[in-house]
């Protein structure tokens, strides 16, 4: 019988951890999530917007780009994911479900918005930032940074160009939202959504756990999109409009989940020479500006045309990241429900045109090298 790689009878599950979890593992993840912490003190101390995952973000950063080594595994991401899961689930309530009569409308515009954006960006980073077809388009498309990175890399681009192009996208719409919020609004990020909301109760936390964790798994096995965070998400989103949970997480275990995320998307720029990363900031910041101009009056139209808040809609259509955008609507409390269904729509259409996208890269590659298709 034939093997593949990841087949548990070639390698057990405990083989492979035990070869990741290594002292110098620990270093790194212990010095990512300490240079995180005292961003995130410094950030909280100044009442920076989103502080507690801004502060982490920007000092990770910069450690990275003074080379300093340091990780924040995928691992701690995806835990973190099932947390902002139940976090946003929480939001949902039965009134949610009346207001969603006019979500199907600005999910299609979501659904369209997609591929038009894609293809400016893409046409931007072809002719003007000179990167080749493949790491243009897979540069451009507004998906999850390792899924994009694999797909553009079986299509011919440049994983590290492409890596680097997603994460600063990532990262200049993460840093770029919170101000743009609180100039238009005044209102500031506090990252800790409604600060008077009930706190789960023991009995409730085991049960949403179990119920979160259940469902992730059956998430996974049929391969819905960031299913980590959309299991966690639709658990409690069921509990809690049953009324079977009425309260929330305590708000110290969001701000735990903001200081990983932030750290993770900084971390993720360590050991990147100066000189790709600077040639490649200057054109992502220049696309970055006509994301968020395109996005900005897009939003702007469906807003008025549905009677939706305008910052709602505009947090839903920036593609900065399904559970980046999702967190900073729900530290402003501005229907972060609205909000993450809207980017997991987004990831549902990536998810299933990415991969034909590939493909077709990749016989063109194929013949072009005189290659069968």
């Amino acid at each position: 019988m034939n093997r593949t790689p990841d087949d548990p009878s070639n390698d057990s599950w405990i083989n492979r951890t035990s070869r990741v979890l290594t002292p110098k593992f620990f270093k790194k993840l212990a010095v990512g999530l300490g240079i995180g912490l005292v961003g995130g003190v410094i950030a909280h101390s100044i009442n920076m917007p989103l502080a507690w995952m801004m502060g982490p973000m920007l000092a990770t950063f910069i450690a990275s780009l003074l080379r300093v080594p340091m990780g924040i595994p995928m691992q701690f991401r995806s835990a973190i994911l099932g947390v902002i899961g139940i976090f946003l689930g929480a939001s949902f309530t039965p009134d949610t479900f009346d207001q969603a009569a006019r979500w199907p409308i600005s999910m299609i515009a979501v659904l369209l918005y997609v591929p038009v954006i894609t293809v400016i960006i893409t046409w931007f980073y072809t002719k003007v930032a000179r990167l080749d077809p493949a790491t243009a388009l897979f540069s451009a498309t507004p998906g999850g940074l390792t899924p994009m990175v694999v797909l553009g890399a079986a299509a011919g681009g440049n994983e590290q160009e492409i890596a680097l192009t997603q994460g600063l996208r990532v990262l200049l719409l993460v840093m770029s939202a919170p101000l743009i919020v609180l100039m238009i609004t005044g209102v500031v990020a506090s990252g800790h959504g409604d600060s008077e909301a009930v706190q789960m109760t023991l009995g409730e936390g085991a049960l949403t756990a179990i119920c979160a964790l259940l469902t992730i798994l059956v998430f996974r096995k049929i391969r819905v999109p960031a299913s980590y965070m959309t299991g966690a998400m639709a658990a409690s989103m069921v509990l809690h409009v049953t009324g079977t949970v009425e309260g929330n997480l305590p708000g110290w275990l969001l701000a735990g989940s903001l200081l990983i995320l932030g750290s993770a998307i900084g971390s993720r720029f360590s050991g990147v020479k100066l000189a790709v990363l600077g040639r490649l900031a200057i054109y992502s910041v220049l696309a970055t500006v006509v994301v968020l101009a395109f996005t900005g009056v897009i939003a702007w139209f469906v807003a008025q045309w549905l009677d939706l808040d305008f910052i709602a809609v505009l947090l839903a259509f920036a593609p900065g990241g399904v559970a980046e955008m999702s967190l900073i609507a729900l530290a402003l409390n501005v229907e972060p429900s609205f909000v993450a269904f809207h980017h997991i729509v987004r990831i549902f259409e990536i998810v299933l045109l990415a991969p034909i996208m590939a493909k077709w890269f990749e016989r063109h590659i194929n013949r072009k090298k005189g290659l069968p298709g």
